[in-house]
């Protein structure tokens, strides 16, 4: 006879506390294994506009992108850190990510106000997830900001 699973599902603050670790410890495919396979993955203040990305298949592919062609490379994260704001649903919360480390071409610590989360975790994993990420300060931290500036005159010029 089989024992009926006792493990419940993790909760919003547990999934969450995943995301921070692998942000921490830059295992992208642990941050990507806490999705859905119907999840929504939004990006609404994109350089491009607001984009969308539905299904596993999509973000996952989506957030491979994003780490292969990431400033990440040009950074030591040493600590993220997560303040959840819980919702008034139990299965939404918002999380404040902050990452403490070193820009590698300088040696000079930094802290970043990385990116603020809307995400709904559903039996376990996350079913949407809206990313309000701090781009203008990544780019100033890897010496990016021409680049980023270049980037924002050809999308709106």
């Amino acid at each position: 006879m089989t024992q009926p699973d006792t493990q419940s599902a993790a909760t919003t603050t547990e999934v969450i506390e995943r995301l921070r670790a692998a942000m921490e410890s830059g295992q992208n495919d642990q941050f990507i294994s806490q999705f859905a396979p119907d999840a929504v993955y939004e990006t609404p203040f994109g350089l491009d506009g607001p984009k969308r990305w539905e299904g596993f298949e999509a973000i996952s592919e989506h957030l491979q992108g994003v780490a292969a062609n990431s400033a990440r490379s040009l950074l030591t994260f040493d600590k993220v850190t997560v303040t959840v704001h819980p919702g008034a649903d139990p299965d939404q919360a918002t999380a404040q990510f902050t990452v403490e480390g070193t820009v590698k071409a300088t040696g000079e610590p930094f802290v970043l106000p990385s990116s603020i989360g809307v995400i709904r975790v559903h039996n376990g994993k996350i079913a949407g997830y809206q990313d309000y990420t701090n781009t203008l300060r990544g780019a100033q931290l890897v010496g990016g900001l021409e680049r980023f500036a270049a980037m924002l005159v050809k999308t709106n010029g």
